[in-house]
């Protein structure tokens, strides 16, 4: 139970910044147009108590979920003041727009979205920089561990303000367009692990390659981009309703975060033990 809560810490936690991220910059976006409509600025809303409540509850996971036997350095200062900066300042946008101070136009709205989006952006290129410290292994210090870190949280972040704009805008969209964006940043998350795993077995001894994890690799690819691109297909054929392949598509993406963050967590077994995990 204790691997399976600290597999989901951190995709937890990017699921949450993401989505703060998103918020963040449509809340920004929302002020530079004539005052909209309220179901709008409740999607911002909504979507900033999820993002802070995802990314509260992996914070949690990992306090209380250490990872057995990992060489995991815990949250650097950095890491931690911009995390609590990106969920004061939600908070402050949470009261702002309860109080109706987007009817009011506001630039200070406008602000606060950018300083969240940037905070988010940083927090999480800051926990990807914290596995770098040491005693990391090798294949934490790739450079293309941030970028992937990046990527899976703008993945999951948008796909989860898909779903909850699917859910209270009625705009009768057929969700080609959002499903065409999840397959592009899955397509570019695939690329980055595929450059990534090549990488990191170039680095190891051949005898110390765990040959079993072909399989959840090709998961990994298969979850993030092709899962979005079938429902994107789905979509262009109008075989399906556009609110059954968000929610696949986001399943897959959400899936392929969980499995990456596992295949990751392999990755730091010394080659002793690497034979009994799957990487």
């Amino acid at each position: 139970m204790r691997q399976v809560l600290m597999i989901a810490a951190l995709p937890l936690s990017a699921a949450g910044l993401g989505l703060l991220m998103w918020s963040g910059m449509t809340t920004a976006l929302l002020q530079l147009r004539p005052p909209g409509s309220s179901a709008l600025h409740q999607l911002q809303l909504i979507g900033m108590l999820l993002g802070s409540a995802l990314l509260v509850c992996g914070m949690l996971i990992r306090r209380a979920a250490p990872a057995p036997r990992l060489p995991t350095a815990p949250p650097g200062r950095r890491t931690r003041l911009l995390v609590w900066t990106t969920l004061g300042i939600s908070v402050v946008l949470c009261a702002l727009l309860i109080f109706g101070a987007w009817m009011r136009g506001g630039v200070g709205l406008a602000v606060l979205g950018v300083v969240q989006m940037l905070a988010a952006f940083g927090a999480v290129a800051a926990m990807a920089s914290d596995h770098a410290r040491p005693p990391s292994p090798p294949a934490w210090q790739q450079p293309l561990v941030l970028p992937v870190h990046l990527l899976l949280a703008m993945s999951t972040g948008l796909a989860l303000l898909y779903l909850l704009m699917d859910r209270l805008l009625v705009s009768g969209s057929d969700g080609r367009t959002m499903l065409a964006t999840l397959t592009g940043l899955g397509a570019c998350l695939a690329l980055c692990k595929l450059v990534y795993w090549r990488a990191i077995d170039r680095q190891a001894p051949a005898a110390a390659l765990p040959r079993p994890g072909r399989g959840p690799r090709v998961a990994v690819v298969a979850l993030a981009a092709g899962v979005p691109f079938a429902g994107w297909l789905l979509a262009l054929s109008g075989t399906l309703p556009a609110s059954a392949l968000l929610v696949m598509a986001a399943s897959g993406v959400c899936a392929a975060a969980l499995l990456e963050h596992r295949l990751f967590l392999g990755e730091a077994v010394p080659p002793a033990r690497a034979a009994g995990h799957v990487s």
